[in-house]
């Protein structure tokens, strides 16, 4: 059938390779799992013999990982679900441009939604209109890639990880490879990812990079000094340095975001 999604499953683990497939076939009906691969290699073998319209794809595997999978074929061609033990390599998947990005032990309502961002992809590419649930669907994806950005952010700790209000994130400061969150409660949360990382994924419009080492949110931005040099003093009035080089795109910044918000 012209609708159904051709499946690659790639993981080095059987007993991954059989729970995603038994998981596809009994709740899953839009998809057809097709092949299977245990590597990169055996991925591109398959890909080059079979009709594949998206992979689930590990990315920590033995020789090559699944980022250089995609970087060694033609990624435009197909949808991507990556399926990971880890949660590092969120932002990484998100600008592999990845449909959905699901954790192992993989739970049975991830996996569904990620179908169904699939089947919702499917339906713009054949050109046809999805039913009430896709456009759903397509609403909250559409949601989070848009200029306003995502609204949650999954951090990394010592213990586990701890979930987060982008709104609640007053600023961040970079150490060295670490970045250290800074939230409105007052609650500092430390978590090894460069801030660069942050940068690409954290709404232009609201969050500004002012210095090599700082990333503010304007919404809580409380004053402006240029006492002594040039600081954004923020809701905690902890004073933060804006460098010159930044300084006219801060206050452009500024305004831009002022106006976005008088006029919401």
């Amino acid at each position: 059938m012209e609708d159904t999604i051709n499946v690659l499953i790639v993981d080095d683990e059987q007993l991954t390779l059989d729970l995603i497939r038994r998981m596809i076939e009994k709740h899953c009906p839009d998809l057809t799992v097709v092949a299977e691969a245990k590597s990169a290699a055996e991925a591109r073998t398959v890909l080059k013999s079979t009709k594949i319209d998206a992979i689930f794809l590990d990315i920590t595997m033995p020789g090559e990982d699944g980022f250089q999978l995609l970087e060694s074929i033609d990624s435009s061609k197909y949808m991507f679900v990556f399926v990971t033990a880890s949660d590092q390599y969120a932002l990484r998947a998100l600008r592999a441009s990845a449909v959905d990005y699901i954790q192992k032990p993989i739970d049975l309502n991830e996996l569904k939604g990620a179908v169904s961002k699939l089947t919702s992809e499917r339906h713009k590419q054949l050109g046809k209109k999805p039913d009430a649930h896709n456009l759903t669907v397509e609403s909250l994806i559409s949601n989070s890639t848009q200029k306003k950005g995502i609204n949650r952010l999954c951090l990394p700790d010592m213990h586990g990880f701890v979930i987060v209000e982008v709104k609640d994130i007053m600023y961040l400061d970079a150490e060295s490879n670490y970045t250290v969150f800074h939230l409105s409660n007052l609650k500092k949360i430390v978590v090894s990812k460069p801030i660069k990382d942050y940068e690409e994924v954290l709404d232009p419009n609201s969050f500004f990079r002012i210095h090599k080492s700082s990333i503010v949110n304007l919404k809580h931005l409380t004053k402006f000094s240029k006492v002594d040099g040039y600081y954004a003093i923020m809701a905690d009035n902890c004073s933060i340095s804006v460098s010159r080089r930044r300084l006219p795109d801060f206050m452009k910044a500024v305004v831009d975001f002022n106006s976005t918000e008088m006029a919401a």
